[in-house]
């Protein structure tokens, strides 16, 4: 929600409030109103999470990295190449990922446990450049998940 839409909303219920106190009804409008409020900031923060392939991401690594959109893979963490970058894989190819510190001590140490990871595209257009995926949440089979806040 934007601040245009917040403040409208607020003007919007501000008018309401007048109308509703000369009706009496104003404690059932607060209820209301608050619970309203709650469903707005609740809905406005879950983050939206595209399902893609390695395949996907790769083809469309511009466009995802250019929208900053979330993404959700699901595969499995082949191998490490450096202190937080490991190769991941799923049955379309292969993409290097980026995982946070907070969460390294999550990344199974075999590749046999099949892991679903979300986070955002770098697509490094300069030479030599590539494309990574900085990884925030890990879920494992177990549906365990681990959160970067």
């Amino acid at each position: 929600m934007d601040c245009f839409q917040l403040f409208f909303f607020i003007f919007v219920m501000f008018l309401f409030i007048k109308y509703l106190i000369m009706k009496k009804l104003f404690a059932l409008f607060c209820v209301l109103m608050v619970a309203g409020i709650a469903l707005l900031f609740s809905l406005s923060t879950t983050p939206n999470v595209k399902k893609a392939t390695v395949k996907d991401v790769k083809e469309n690594a511009v466009l995802l990295d250019k929208n900053n959109e979330d993404i959700q893979l699901i595969g499995t963490i082949s191998s490490q190449i450096s202190k937080k970058k490991f190769w991941f894989e799923d049955n379309t190819g292969q993409i290097v990922i980026e995982v946070k510190n907070s969460l390294l001590p999550m990344v199974p140490s075999t590749n046999q446990i099949e892991v679903e990871i979300r986070g955002s595209v770098d697509c490094e257009t300069e030479a030599g450049g590539g494309v990574k995926i900085n990884v925030s949440e890990l879920i494992f089979d177990n549906e365990e998940e681990i959160q970067i806040m």
